[in-house]
């Protein structure tokens, strides 16, 4: 079995956990129902999980369904010493100041930085039922003009004024002021022209969800290297074992399968509409998404020894991508076997991360 005190911590990539959700989003997923108690203690769990081996922070998801992710977030403050919490923001959930006011408010009790991962909305079914029905980009340029304002607001030493298209505040003061070092890292998940645009917009990690790498024959790294992907990794010390425990918590599902399909054709997220449309992968790549076609999860997931997802990862970070978004993790082996798996890329890839990233 590894020990966490075994392995030394990561030097040069971020590693985001994803925090449970408060009840299950798939309706094909089978989990029992957890009641408040037992949800914050399996949020405080997976929060010490992370920080024990040494990632960045972990993901609090946002949506109509699920608890409030900046309570979420101020749980994990409280049981954590470094680790950050990345809550997923929605301009359609909470107005601009009272959000600045949010962040602000726990880096003043916690001394401690809350980021961001900006997200437009891809179900419309979610937006339209809190009175949001704009067009798909026009929800980027909103999630623009939004996230600009708070970071105006969290920034000002005096009075600030905004006037966008879509968000006005003049003459006023922001309290309490952070310092510089807690304004949220910025990130943004999107791969339409939009999510892009607007991430250059706010300077903010684009992250993506990667198709196979077979599909980047011919794309340029981007040697920034401040790119995010989103993955699930289930790794283990030999492939078989690895694909044992894929293919007993993902089984065939005809129901999971036909709520996918339902969801994709009432999704306008560019993204989810790739992956569907990727052709069906062969049985036991380490690229897999069976998961994602039975509407078990929302990304594509990667299987095998350490080795065999390490060279597959190690492809991803040559492209750029130095920050990674997981899945949510069942216990804490995948935990530690994922932080093995990442400590192989860097020793794969050191040389060059050295160079670009110290």
């Amino acid at each position: 079995m590894l020990l966490i005190d075994q392995l030394p911590n990561m030097k040069y990539l971020k590693i985001y956990a994803t925090t449970p959700e408060s009840e299950p989003q798939n309706i094909s997923l089978k989990r029992e129902a957890v009641d408040g108690k037992k949800y914050y203690n399996h949020v405080v769990n997976t929060a010490t999980w992370s920080e024990d081996n040494g990632f960045e922070g972990t993901l609090i998801y946002s949506n109509n369904s699920l608890v409030d992710g900046w309570a979420v977030a101020q749980i994990i403050l409280q049981h954590t010493k470094k680790l950050i919490p990345l809550v997923a923001v929605n301009p359609v959930y909470v107005r601009p100041y009272t959000l600045a006011k949010r962040i602000a408010t726990l880096a003043f009790m916690y001394k401690r930085r809350v980021d961001i991962n900006w997200i437009a909305g891809g179900f419309k079914g979610d937006l339209v039922s809190l009175g949001n029905d704009i067009p798909h980009d026009e929800r980027y340029e909103n999630l623009c003009d939004y996230a600009i304002m708070i970071n105006g607001l969290l920034k000002a030493k005096g009075l600030f004024s905004h006037e966008g298209k879509y968000y006005k505040v003049t003459n006023i003061k922001m309290r309490p002021q952070i310092p510089e070092e807690m304004i949220p890292v910025e990130l943004i998940s999107g791969t339409s022209e939009a999510g892009l645009a607007a991430a250059e917009k706010l300077g903010a990690t684009k992250v993506k969800y990667a198709k196979p790498l077979s599909e980047y024959k011919g794309v340029e790294p981007d040697t920034n290297f401040d790119l995010g992907v989103r993955f699930g990794i289930i790794a283990r010390d030999t492939s078989e074992e690895a694909w044992d425990i894929a293919n007993e918590r993902f089984p065939d599902d005809m129901k999971g399968k036909m709520a996918h399909t339902m969801a994709t054709k009432a999704s306008d997220s560019s993204w989810h509409k790739e992956l569907s449309n990727l052709e069906k992968r062969e049985a036991k790549e380490v690229y897999w998404l069976k998961p994602f076609h039975t509407y078990k999860t929302f990304c594509p997931y990667l299987v095998g020894s350490h080795q065999e997802v390490a060279e597959e990862l190690a492809g991803y970070v040559k492209l750029g991508h130095t920050s990674v978004i997981l899945d949510i993790m069942n216990d804490e082996q995948d935990f530690i076997h994922c932080k093995k798996t990442f400590l192989l890329v860097e020793s794969m890839l050191e040389s060059t991360l050295k160079k670009y990233m110290l």
